[in-house]
């Protein structure tokens, strides 16, 4: 199992960064796109990796929000056949107040009636050894969701149009991430349910940065820490969304047990 970051908000010298994510990942024989960044920068990483994105047996958008879904156009062209699957609800509109006044981060339309979205009611089991599925917890709740709205750009965005991503191969278990909207310790709490142990790496965003802030909740980035110390041997590589000053003081009290994955950066399983 080899896990690319093609786009992330940090990069490692030589390659594009931008505010989003994007993951290529290679398993059980089968190539995957998590997500596709902001813009098509992340097709450009990709091809300095030497990785063709034409290879890509499907992608998956971990949820409606622009900085996850903004390449996919790009891969569309890069790639005639894979079907971009995206949990109920990402394709409606959704909107953020982090600068006072409403702003459109949601799909773009060009993207939602590409032809190309395959919309799934509920948790998916893809391929073999690819598991996707949503979470309902309440714990431990990114604050940076209060001024996330949905179609109605007035109700607070409950996030059910997220999802996470379960690899298994030869007894190794990932979870991969997108923004951890609904909290990275209920989606690690429900992925260990759901593989019958817990994973021995997380990959993703945890969604801890304050909008247009460099303040950190430190109670709840503390709260979050002890509980993924608390999962027995896991490890997480994170970025994007997380918020410097937030990974900053989950690495002062995690140490080990956390890490970055930039842009241009892979780990292999």
């Amino acid at each position: 199992m080899k896990i690319y970051c093609l786009m992330d908000n940090e990069a490692a010298e030589g390659f594009a960064c931008e505010h989003g994510l994007s993951l290529w990942i290679e398993a059980r024989g089968k190539c995957l796109l998590f997500d596709a960044g902001e813009s098509g920068a992340f097709a450009e990483n990709a091809q300095r990796l030497g990785i063709d994105l034409g290879r890509a047996d499907a992608a998956v958008l971990s949820h409606g929000h622009y900085d996850h879904s903004g390449g996919m156009e790009r891969f569309f062209e890069l790639n005639s056949r894979a079907k971009l699957y995206l949990r109920r609800g990402a394709a409606e509109q959704h909107w953020s107040l982090s600068t006072g006044k409403p702003r459109y981060i949601g799909i773009s339309e060009a993207l939602a009636g590409s032809g190309r979205l395959a919309e799934l009611e509920g948790d998916c089991e893809l391929f073999p050894g690819f598991r996707l599925f949503g979470s309902t917890g309440t714990q431990l709740l990114p604050g940076a969701n209060s001024v996330l709205l949905g179609p109605d750009c007035s109700t607070p965005d409950a996030f059910g149009h997220e999802q996470s991503l379960i690899l298994e191969e030869d007894g190794r278990l990932v979870l991969i991430a997108g923004c951890s909207h609904r909290g990275i310790v209920n989606i690690l709490e429900r992925c260990t349910q759901l593989a019958g142990r817990a994973p021995e790496l997380v990959i993703g965003g945890f969604h801890l940065a304050i909008p247009g802030t460099r303040d950190v909740d430190a109670p709840l980035v503390e709260a979050v820490a002890a509980r993924l110390l608390a999962s027995p041997g896991t490890r997480c590589l994170t970025g994007h969304c997380t918020g410097e000053g937030s990974y900053l003081l989950l690495k002062q009290l995690m140490g080990g047990r956390i890490g970055r994955l930039r842009a241009g950066e892979a780990v292999e399983l």
